[in-house]
């Protein structure tokens, strides 16, 4: 863990699904220069990339969030490798081709930052926050989201927030907090079924640029766990196998990796 002095303490705005940049919370306007951190993956979070199921009316209103045409907060919730975090950097990439600004805030990695990462954020045009309940039993920084919340209501600035939790099982443990986090819509999101991760996983092969074919997915759906979140890592270790041996993802080279991997 970082010490306090090394922490970033500036928020972080999303550019295109790559990198976070630091916004200069002093200055008249926002820049949009000068990395501060690079995420190394190579999928681009989008609407057209996410398989709704039966999350298309949550779906609808996050395009109209990002867009501007709904000033509402919407908060997500849903197990591990329901979309929530695909869903949330698709709006801030949907906010941008808008030219709309837009800060994603991955609170899974608060232990990087300091709750003045917070600071200022009203002033942009859309706020996401992931894996909200990660603050929860950490007074200062469920304090900072409480006063955030209460600026980004006072700009009329919408939220939105992802949890694996519902807003009433909440483990936030600061009451006025708690309470907001019921205020607006809530979206429990489903997950999807054997046909729609086979989908899921021939998509996200596309968009990398390589083929998946249906034995070889269908050979996979059936041999490891069916999480969505666990499928799409095995995809990234295939594809990265598949790269440095230069060899094509046949149902013979799967079996190899997923005999080595265990």
């Amino acid at each position: 863990m970082s010490s306090p002095d090394n922490k970033r303490q500036l928020p972080l705005e999303f550019n295109q699904g790559h990198k976070f940049k630091p916004l200069d919370t002093n200055a008249g306007s926002l820049p949009r220069s000068q990395l501060l951190l690079e995420i190394q993956r190579r999928d681009i979070y989008t609407f057209e990339t996410y398989i709704p199921g039966t999350n298309g009316e949550l779906v609808e209103n996050l395009i109209g969030t990002s867009r501007g045409d709904s000033r509402g907060n919407l908060y997500l919730w849903g197990g591990r490798g329901t979309g929530k975090s695909h869903l949330l950097q698709a709006a801030c990439n949907s906010a941008a081709a808008s030219e709309r600004s837009c800060a994603y805030v991955p609170l899974n990695r608060l232990d990087e930052f300091t709750p003045d990462m917070l600071t200022s954020l009203e002033d942009l045009d859309l706020v996401c926050l992931d894996d909200i309940e990660e603050a929860a039993g950490i007074d200062q920084w469920e304090m900072a989201l409480f006063h955030l919340f209460n600026r980004l209501r006072d700009a009329n600035t919408p939220l939105l927030m992802s949890s694996g939790q519902s807003p009433n099982g909440s483990t936030i443990r600061l009451p006025d907090l708690k309470s907001r986090l019921s205020w607006d819509l809530s979206y429990q999101l489903g997950s999807l079924d054997d046909d729609m991760k086979i989908t899921a996983l021939k998509r996200r092969a596309q968009d990398r640029g390589f083929e998946l074919t249906s034995p070889v997915v269908e050979y996979l759906v059936n041999r490891v766990d069916r999480d969505t979140h666990n499928l799409f890592r095995w995809l990234d270790q295939l594809d990265r196998q598949s790269l440095q041996e230069q060899r094509k993802l046949t149902v013979a080279f799967v079996k190899e990796i997923l005999q080595d991997k265990r």
